[in-house]
């Protein structure tokens, strides 16, 4: 692709959007919106956006589906990745300075503030991870190789449990990504995500 993985641009309708407003019938007061195009200024200088990724054969046993030597127990999983030989498993972060930025904001009383940061560091974590599928997508595009739709931990029939299993076989722990007990990703504004590789029927 002609831009950066990394370079993440932060449209300010997107973030609007992530904020509930319709940028067609919600009036947006002027000190707002310039507070919108100050915040998204200054966290950009606060993103410190990382990635992995991993190509695996699948493999089927007993009716279970197996990465290497990680099993995928999802049968939307399984579905999803019916005709994919191979498969694709990403992790992005954009960093612990943006969830630094909210925590302060939020300790300072800014709620509206803490908001705006926080709809921005979801938008920035969001076009991170489309960056690197749209990378892939393109290098796979020239071999006849088309991608599926995503599919992350905690959606479907794929439990959240599996988060720890899977960001280990992602090497997570390399980008600084660690899980609480309730398997939440840190930093914050982290996704996770697989998808498979099709053989275009031409």
């Amino acid at each position: 692709m002609s831009k950066n993985i990394l370079d993440l641009t932060i449209n300010y309708d997107s973030v609007l959007v992530r904020m509930g407003a319709n940028k067609y019938k919600t009036k947006i007061d002027d000190k707002i919106k310039i507070s919108i195009i100050e915040s998204i200024d200054f966290a950009k200088k606060l993103f410190q956006p990382k990635y992995a990724v991993s190509f695996s054969d699948k493999k089927i046993k007993e009716n279970k589906m197996f990465l290497d030597d990680f099993l995928i127990d999802s049968k939307d999983i399984f579905k999803l990745l019916n005709n994919s030989d191979i498969v694709c498993g990403i992790v992005a972060t954009v960093g612990n300075s943006i969830d630094d930025k909210i925590n302060l904001l939020l300790e300072e009383k800014k709620l509206a503030l803490s908001y705006i940061y926080d709809a921005i560091g979801s938008i920035a974590i969001e076009e991170l991870v489309d960056n690197i599928c749209d990378d892939i997508k393109l290098t796979e595009a020239k071999k006849n190789i088309i991608c599926t739709r995503r599919f992350s931990p905690g959606y479907g029939d794929w439990a959240i449990e599996n988060q720890k299993t899977f960001l280990k076989w992602l090497g997570a722990e390399k980008i600084g990504i660690s899980l609480s007990e309730s398997c939440q990703m840190f930093p914050r504004k982290s996704v996770s995500a697989i998808f498979g590789l099709e053989r275009e029927i031409l």
